[in-house]
C-alpha cells in the first residue's frame, strides 16, 4: 500500500467509526447499572489519544500503542485537549501540543517510552513512529470514567482496529492491560492463555497476522495506578520499576 493510499484508506476508517451502527448494540444491557457509550462530534481521528501521536503523518509508524477504553471525554482533565482539538479542527493544523500534564498515564507513558530510546521519544510531539489509540473508539457517558468495561465493545471495535493494523502494519503492538490484549489476540484469530496477567506479561510476545499485516503483540501493564499496583503484587518492586524492566524486552525485535 503507497502512503497516498494510506491516507485514503485512514480518512475512510475514520469516517466508518465515525457513522458507526453499531453504539446502541453497545448500549444494550438488562443491568441498570451498565455503562453506556457516546460518540464524540469533534473527534476527527480514529481516537482522542490519536491527537497526541497519530493521524496521517504517523501511518508509517512502528509501533501501535493500544489502550482499553478512552474514559468520558467531559471530564475536567480532558478540557484542555478538547479545546485545543476544537480550535484546531482542520487536519493540517491537528499537529499541537498535547496536554499530559493532566494524566498520571500519560506522564508514566513518557517514562517507559524512554525505554525505547531516543527515535521513540513521545515527548517530542513530531514523532512519526508511534501511533496511539484505544481499542474501544467510543466514549463513556458523564459519571463513568473507569470500570464497567464488557467485551462487547470490544467485539463490535474488532474490525476497526483490524482495519487499523492493516493501514499502519506496525512492527509492535503494546497493549496496556489484560483486556486490551485479549481484544487484540481475538482480533487476529488467536486465544489468549487461561492465566493470570502477570504471567502472561512474563510469557513475553507472541507473533500475530490481521490478514496482511503480521506484528509482534506485547501484553503489557496498564500505567495508571491501578495497573502498576496489580503489576507490582507479591513483589518488592515499587513505582514502574518492573515496568520498565518489561518495556526494555522490547528493544530485542527492533
Amino acid at each position: 500500500m503507497t502512503y497516498k493510499e494510506k491516507v485514503n484508506a485512514y480518512r475512510q476508517l475514520v469516517c466508518d467509526v465515525q457513522n458507526c451502527a453499531k453504539l446502541n448494540d453497545c448500549n444494550k444491557s438488562s443491568s441498570k447499572k451498565a455503562v453506556e457509550l457516546e460518540k464524540c462530534p469533534f473527534c476527527y481521528e480514529i481516537n482522542l489519544w490519536s491527537y497526541w501521536h497519530g493521524g496521517v503523518n504517523n501511518l508509517d509508524a512502528d509501533i501501535l500503542l493500544v489502550g482499553q477504553d478512552w474514559g468520558n471525554y467531559h471530564d475536567k482533565k480532558c478540557s484542555d485537549l478538547i479545546e485545543q482539538i476544537k480550535l484546531h479542527s482542520k487536519e493540517s493544523e491537528r499537529r499541537f501540543s498535547y496536554p499530559t500534564k493532566q494524566s498520571t498515564t500519560d506522564q508514566n507513558l513518557c517514562s517507559l517510552f524512554d525505554m525505547l530510546g531516543k527515535e521513540y521519544n513521545i515527548r517530542n510531539s513530531n514523532n512519526h513512529k508511534v501511533f496511539f489509540t484505544n481499542f474501544v473508539l467510543c466514549y463513556r457517558k458523564s459519571g463513568s470514567i473507569t470500570g464497567g468495561f464488557r467485551q462487547q465493545w470490544a467485539r463490535n471495535c474488532s474490525e476497526h482496529f483490524k482495519r487499523l493494523v492493516e493501514i499502519i502494519q506496525p512492527k509492535i503492538i503494546i497493549c496496556l492491560g489484560k483486556q486490551v490484549y485479549t481484544a487484540v489476540m481475538k482480533c487476529a484469530g488467536e486465544i489468549p492463555k487461561r492465566q493470570g496477567y502477570n504471567l502472561t506479561i512474563a510469557d513475553g510476545a507472541r507473533q500475530v497476522s490481521f490478514s496482511s499485516a503480521t506484528s509482534i503483540v506485547f501484553p503489557m501493564a496498564h500505567c495508571g495506578a491501578l495497573g502498576t499496583r496489580n503489576r507490582n503484587k507479591n513483589t518488592s518492586c515499587t513505582k514502574l520499576t518492573l515496568q520498565e524492566s518489561d518495556w526494555t524486552k522490547i528493544n530485542e525485535y527492533f
